[in-house]
């Protein structure tokens, strides 16, 4: 199977190292003209159909645009487990990996949702769920989150999901005590 690399010339792709390595691992490296993204049709479509996500995520739940790295994380880590016409039956993850991924973990992204707080970490009083915005997965199988009283993004598997609601971005934030 022949493999080429099609890039626009672009400072992290022209060192030597990097030409070194692709003669090594055998890839053919094409350089795109420059100001011709339609040369590079496939990556363009990929990236226009992530955009369209993000902004789809974004705007469905109300949220602020700087979530917009988080938002392009959820896309990418969705279609990797999404089927699709170039690998015929199975998914770019499990061609990738050689394992069928599970689906069965997938939430609304930026839903509302309650994360388990610890009986070491509060005090008898203390409420034993915090409500937090769900903002994508995470490589250890946890749930990001954003906390946005602290403005801290936080790893947690023991969530509960509220995909209905959303997050009001008005509401007075609670002051910690």
């Amino acid at each position: 199977m022949e493999r080429v690399l099609r890039t626009n010339g672009g400072g992290e792709y022209v060192s030597t190292e990097f030409n070194e390595f692709c003669e090594s691992e055998r890839i053919i490296h094409e350089v795109t003209p420059p100001y011709t993204p339609q040369h590079n049709g496939v990556a363009e479509r990929k990236n226009r159909t992530l955009l369209n996500m993000v902004r789809s995520m974004l705007k469905s739940k109300n949220l602020p645009k700087y979530l917009w790295g988080e938002a392009v994380n959820t896309a990418a880590y969705i279609l990797n487990r999404s089927p699709t016409k170039k690998v015929e039956n199975m998914t770019p993850e499990e061609a990738w990996t050689g394992v069928k991924p599970c689906v069965s973990h997938l939430r609304v992204f930026g839903s509302i949702c309650y994360r388990h707080v610890l009986d070491q970490v509060r005090t008898k009083l203390d409420d034993k769920g915090e409500r937090m915005i769900l903002l994508g997965y995470h490589s250890t199988g946890g749930y990001k989150l954003l906390n946005q009283v602290k403005n801290k993004i936080v790893i947690n598997r023991d969530v509960v999901v509220d995909e209905h609601n959303e997050w009001k971005w008005n509401d007075v934030i609670e002051i910690e005590k």
